[in-house]
């Protein structure tokens, strides 16, 4: 029996995002425009890629 593993996104909508790493919108937003959080933007809908978020919060392990 081959079990197929679940797709994993490779970005996120910014709601997605705040579901993901439990950091609330407006502080997805505040980190963007920081430039502490890259973004894309793709046909007008602004994504998160996932690997940008898991290297966020590892630099945060780096600082503590």
């Amino acid at each position: 029996m081959n079990l197929i593993a679940p797709l994993q996104p490779v970005a996120f909508s910014i709601s997605d995002a705040a579901s993901y790493s439990g950091l609330s919108r407006s502080r997805l937003y505040t980190l963007m425009q920081a430039g502490d959080l890259p973004s894309l933007l793709v046909g007008g809908r602004r994504l998160i890629r996932r690997e940008a978020l898991d290297a966020f919060f590892a630099s945060l392990d780096k600082v503590a």
